[in-house]
Formats: C-alpha cells, structure tokens, sequence
C-alpha cells in the first residue's frame, strides 16, 4: 500500500476537520460480533456515557481526531487521521485507479474502518452514486468515496498548498 506523504491540514475558517472517535465502540466492533450487535454498537456512538468509568464507560472513550490531505506517491489524492494514538491513512491507491481529487478509495484495512465510519457520519465524506468497487490485498473490497462540501474545496486547497 501506497502510503500518503505530504499531509497537511485542509482549513475551514483558519481551523482544521475535527471528528470525533469512540474509542468504546471501536474496541467492541470486532469481527465475532454478530450483525445485530454491531448494528447496535454503531448506533449508540458517541453517547456521554461511553466517557464516564461511574457508568460502565471508559475515561479514555471518546477522542477528537483531524482530517490531513496529502498525495499518494502515484498521484492520487490521499487522506490521513490523526489522533492521540498517532497517525492512520484512510485512504488507498490501488494500482492504476487514481480518481480526480476529492475522490479516493478507502484504506481495505481493518485498523481503517471505524475512522472511516465516523468520518461518513460526520458528514465529511460519502459513497459516490453509482457505486464503484475496486479489490484490495487479500480480496477485500472498497468502494470510490468523495469529500463532501463544505469540506472538499479546502482539501483541494490543501492539496496544492503541500
């Protein structure tokens, strides 16, 4: 995998995308969940009292995590997270698919999901219409995936600023 060089944070307003990460959920989403209960876990994310030991949570739970872009070395637009356990691409460039910038493919990988999850629900990016699905390492699939508005005009702005 290509790794993302060059990130730096795109800028909204002279501040950088933040979202936020439960690390409770994250923890509990492994692949011996059933689908009823991880469908469960995704919908209680973010809930006050995943920070809180009094009530069954855990006090480092819920983390604010920000959004860099950078380059993959083919080319292609790249996405990086990082957070206070350091950095994460979440973005892939397969061999011979580079998308126009503001579209990316998701990192296949497992560490990548969840972060991936919450920036979908954050809003910051989404699937594009009609879907287009590429496979990564192992057979494992990934879908096409652009930046949003209001976010991908500064990430376009960051990417020529590196």
């Amino acid at each position: 995998m290509n790794p993302v060089t060059g990130a730096v944070p795109p800028l909204i307003r002279g501040h950088g995308i933040r979202f936020e990460i439960d690390r409770w959920t994250w923890r509990r989403l492994d692949a011996a969940r059933f689908d009823g209960e991880r469908r469960h876990l995704l919908a209680t994310r973010g809930r006050p009292w995943h920070a809180d030991p009094e009530h069954g949570g855990e006090t480092d739970a819920l983390e604010t995590w920000r959004l860099l872009a950078g380059r993959h070395q083919g080319g292609g637009m790249g996405l990086t997270v990082t957070g206070p356990g350091g950095k994460l691409d979440v973005s892939w460039e397969p061999d011979g698919a580079i998308p126009p910038d503001g579209r990316f493919y998701p990192n296949p990988d497992p560490p990548a999901a969840y972060p991936l999850l919450e920036l979908e629900r954050a809003g910051i990016i989404r699937p594009v219409e009609p879907a287009i699905t590429v496979y990564g390492p192992y057979g494992r699939p990934t879908r096409l995936m652009e930046v949003t508005e209001p976010y991908h005009n500064p990430m376009l702005r960051a990417l020529r600023m590196r």
